[in-house]
């Protein structure tokens, strides 16, 4: 005869299983609707005034919002000074380019908007039309740099959008940009540019994505995955000083379609505040 203790069992490992799915379902949810937003500063000696930076990255196709308005408006809310998006906005086999091209529409009218691709755009049939619709509503930078003042501040802004690192005109690329007394900002989508080049010739400040936060964060440990780095990757998400860049990477705002969904990884509106080190 079974004891009343024994009974239970069943009913507790029922009760434990449904606990663990419907909080599994929560942090899948979250990881793809729940927008938040994530502050970050850093100075420099070379910036003489506070310029507030939205980064936006890795939405791949997701809307927040009819014609992303939610996501408009949460970025309208920082009052940024200038909006950076670095790639994978929409996914490699996206044909209707409607929503991307709204998104874009509106973010031009909160800031002025800086854009470059990433590794999803570089492989979408319509990259021609991808990059007409940057053209036409950002400033479109395409492994080029350019001169800009940002409040005063006199930055030469750079973009690295190519996905492999063995072609030779890279590291010359760099270099020439590299050589110069102005803050220098970055907008490369893959971080792992960091080790693949930049770090031989340094930058000041280097923005990316990619990574998706590791895909799956890990309490107390972090991303668990990321391309070209493997597990628990080191530039996962967040700030890294490093000795020839300070490295930004955000989690982005959406997902490829992958077998592993994104989880505890909220979609990320990174701000970062450039402050002046005098």
């Amino acid at each position: 005869m079974k004891s009343k203790k024994s009974k239970w069992i069943p009913v507790i490992f029922a009760v434990f299983l449904a606990v663990i799915l419907a909080l599994s379902t929560v942090g899948v949810l979250v990881s793809y609707r729940l927008l938040t937003v994530t502050n970050y500063s850093i100075c420099d000696n070379k910036l003489s005034a506070d310029t507030k930076v939205v980064v936006l990255s890795d939405l791949h196709g997701s809307v927040f919002g009819k014609d992303n308005k939610k996501l408009l408006e949460k970025v309208k809310g920082l009052e940024p000074d200038v909006i950076f998006t670095v790639g994978d906005m929409i996914n490699s086999d996206s044909a209707d380019l409607s929503a991307f091209e709204a998104l874009y529409q509106g973010l031009c009218e909160i800031a002025p908007v800086y854009s470059t691709l990433g590794n999803h755009e570089l492989d979408n049939a319509n990259l021609e039309k991808i990059e007409e619709i940057l053209k036409e509503h950002t400033t479109f930078l395409h492994n080029e740099y350019i001169e800009v003042d940002l409040n005063e501040n006199d930055i030469r802004l750079g973009s690295l959008a190519a996905y492999h690192p063995s072609l030779d005109n890279l590291n010359e690329y760099l270099r020439d940009f590299a050589d110069t007394d102005k803050f220098t900002v970055l907008l490369s989508h893959c971080p792992e540019y960091y080790f693949w080049g930049v770090d031989k010739v340094g930058v000041d400040l280097m923005l990316s994505g990619h990574t998706h936060g590791g895909q799956v964060i890990v309490p107390f440990k972090g991303g668990l995955y990321a391309p070209e780095q493997g597990y628990f990757p080191k530039y996962d998400y967040g700030v890294f000083q490093e000795e020839m860049a300070t490295l930004v990477v955000t989690r982005g705002l959406g997902s490829s379609s992958q077998a592993v969904p994104r989880f505890n990884n909220p979609p990320e509106i990174l701000c970062l505040t450039l402050r002046g080190g005098k």
